[in-house]
């Protein structure tokens, strides 16, 4: 039998456990007080700083200069305040506004803090900073985009890969299309929107990437080329109709609505009349097509197609036309 614990002994227990509960309490206590200051101190700052940011995107030539002036003139605490305000400010704004916006960012120190913080442990820092690193630009960025770009966290890379798409230097519209690759890790509407965001700088490279050996590759570059209306890519997409997978099939019949190319049109015909999703995609692009160049095309799919692809073309059935 267990002999009871001494009185001394229990009393000692009892004692310690009341120790780290209350320690555990004062903790508790002490860690909200803290976090309650630094709210009340970043509502604080928030109010006095704030119109100082607004007052700088909207003002005149002549009175820039003067404004930075007085950001460069806040405490440290104050400019840091500034930086964050201007880094979630920049994320819906553009054009003017969004270079005036930096000019702020840059009075306040921001971009040394967020060149300094690539390569935190943290990987959600890391991604805050790739983020920050496409809406500042500043000098520098591009190396460091292009390295967190090969991060391990897929967080990050898809992050900087969107990032990447502010810049239009050759590396970065490389780095993007060679994102769009099947094992990349990166979701093709985050490359491929980031490749549009690149706009012409694209020009060739995306029509090189139509004939790139890797179908992820291929698919983002058609669906950028139509929307993009790339010179020269006409050929390829023509090509890509007969592609040997169904998903740049329909990636480049999609673009040929945008971007009408008539030596696709036997290819998209004989796609329309296999019939399914891909036939009435290919439908789709031939209606768009001017009517000299898919005249014997749409009356052969009026005769052969299946009832979705003539309904695609724009063909009414016979119980409609009875």
């Amino acid at each position: 039998m267990t002999p009871l614990l001494s009185p001394a002994l229990l009393q000692a227990l009892l004692l310690i456990s009341a120790l780290v509960v209350v320690g555990m309490l004062t903790a508790l206590v002490v860690q909200r007080s803290l976090r309650h200051r630094r709210e009340r101190r970043g509502a604080e700052l928030d109010l006095r700083l704030r119109p100082l940011v607004l007052e700088a995107s909207i003002a005149e030539d002549d009175e820039v200069d003067e404004l930075l002036d007085r950001v460069r003139a806040l405490s440290a605490e104050e400019r840091r305040h500034v930086g964050r305000t201007v880094f979630l400010m920049l994320r819906g704004i553009t054009g003017e506004a969004a270079d005036r916006l930096r000019a702020v960012a840059d009075a306040s120190g921001l971009a040394p803090l967020v060149i300094a913080a690539a390569d935190h442990r943290d990987p959600v820092m890391r991604a805050d900073v790739a983020e920050a690193l496409g809406l500042l630009a500043p000098e520098g960025a591009l190396p460091l985009l292009l390295e967190l770009a090969d991060d391990r966290s897929p967080e990050v890379r898809t992050v900087a890969i969107r990032a990447l798409g502010a810049f239009d230097e050759p590396a970065a519209v490389d780095r993007v299309i060679a994102a769009l690759a099947q094992r990349s890790g990166i979701p093709t509407s985050v490359a491929a929107s980031a490749l549009l965001q690149q706009g012409a700088a694209v020009g060739d490279r995306v029509r090189i990437a139509l004939e790139d050996e890797d179908p992820g590759v291929r698919r983002g570059a058609a669906r950028v080329a139509g929307l993009l209306q790339a010179p020269g890519t006409g050929p390829s997409l023509a090509r890509l109709v007969d592609d040997e997978h169904e998903s740049v099939r329909l990636a480049a019949m999609r673009s040929l609505e945008r971007m009408p190319v008539r030596d696709a049109v036997p290819a998209l015909r004989d796609a329309a009349l296999r019939g399914g999703m891909v036939g009435e995609a290919a439908a789709r692009a031939l209606v768009a097509m001017p009517g000299s160049w898919t005249a014997d095309a749409i009356a052969r799919i009026a005769e052969e197609a299946q009832r979705g692809v003539r309904r695609a073309a724009g063909i009414p059935s016979a119980e409609a036309s009875a």
